[in-house]
């Protein structure tokens, strides 16, 4: 029997960015005194970084003798198949007491299984991957998987949100917050903080308060935004960009961008090769309501161009982890540019 090793390589994937990266500010905040843990802490963008450069991170000695914690996004973007057997003896090396967490922007996809039924299974971190596997077999590792709700599981995630900010919410209205939001997770977050500090945590929300607070004074200018830009109207996307920096984190913003680009990538996809729009609805990719608009704004932009769009918002979203990059003005620019 192997002896046993305590978890310090976490490796989380999956599209749901939100609760991705509030699962790494979780962990952080777990490890102890704040300042100590921000002293110890590196995060390095995995498109940009030499193997050498982690590898001196990951056994780099904490400062104060507490845990060193190195964060690594896009950690896969280099690591091709010359450098998996180094990247995993680098792994087996580095010192139990070091912290690292890998961060892989995965998504999901319907297939057959052997039996001819479909399944979802993951682009990336799928079973047969190298960096799957080698999680399986080391005790040392573990790998969490952050999929984006569908649409029958978002009031679900809406009223275990609520409760984790500790409130409630009626069965209704979290409906009527899933249905306005869709599976936009980051902003579904901050839309629930809104209503739990409007009701002042004293009872639990209601759809009729979702309908007054959300839907005339929320983050529906956020999707408003999102339609006039992809849509071409410029100069209202850039008032609706500029009040809604005024309000909003531009992280949140920027998630919500890059949710939506994603989201036009497959249904353009979906169009090249004739499939029927309602494919994309069983595979959680966009809600029932969206089918028409989000047809409509996908023919706006061929597929090359989508994919430039969405490559550029990757990158902004790791340098905004990973440097000074100030983002509220690229996001400015960024939604000028895209709605000329």
């Amino acid at each position: 029997m192997k002896e046993v090793s305590p978890v310090h390589i976490h490796i989380l994937h999956g599209d749901d960015s939100f609760s991705l990266n509030r699962a790494v500010k979780e962990m952080l905040h777990q490890a102890g005194d704040p300042a100590e843990v921000d002293m110890n802490t590196t995060r390095l963008d995995g498109k940009q970084v030499t193997f050498e450069e982690i590898q001196n991170a990951v056994n780099t000695l904490p400062f104060f003798g507490g845990a060193r914690w190195v964060i690594v996004d896009a950690v896969l973007a280099k690591i091709d198949k010359s450098r998996t057997e180094k990247f995993m003896r680098l792994l087996e090396a580095m010192p139990p007491d070091n912290k690292l967490v890998l961060n892989i922007d995965d998504h999901q996809r319907w297939r057959k299984d052997a039996g001819n039924n479909w399944i979802q299974v993951w682009e990336t971190l799928h079973d047969g991957h190298w960096l799957a596997q080698w999680a399986v077999a080391h005790d040392q590792a573990e790998m969490k998987a952050f999929p984006l709700p569908d649409e029958k599981a978002m009031d679900g995630w809406v009223t275990g949100e609520v409760k984790r900010q500790g409130g409630t919410i009626q069965p209704e209205a979290a409906r009527e917050l899933s249905r306005h939001v869709g599976n936009e997770t980051s902003i579904a977050s901050q839309e629930i903080t809104k209503l739990l500090t409007y009701v002042n945590y004293a009872r639990a929300v209601t759809a009729k308060d979702v309908i007054e607070l959300v839907l005339d004074e929320g983050s529906a200018d956020v999707f408003v935004m999102l339609d006039a830009m992809v849509e071409g109207r410029t100069r209202e996307a850039q008032s609706l960009m500029h009040q809604l920096l005024e309000q909003d984190q531009p992280e949140v913003i920027l998630g919500a961008i890059s949710h939506r680009f994603r989201q036009l990538i497959q249904v353009r996809e979906a169009l090249d090769a004739r499939e029927d729009l309602k494919v994309l609805v069983e595979r959680k990719v966009i809600f029932n309501n969206q089918v028409g608009k989000y047809t409509q704004h996908a023919r706006r932009f061929n597929m090359e161009k989508l994919e430039s769009i969405y490559h550029k918002l990757l990158e902004l979203d790791v340098q905004s982890k990973t440097s000074q990059l100030d983002l509220e003005t690229t996001l400015e620019v960024f939604v000028v540019e895209t709605s000329n």
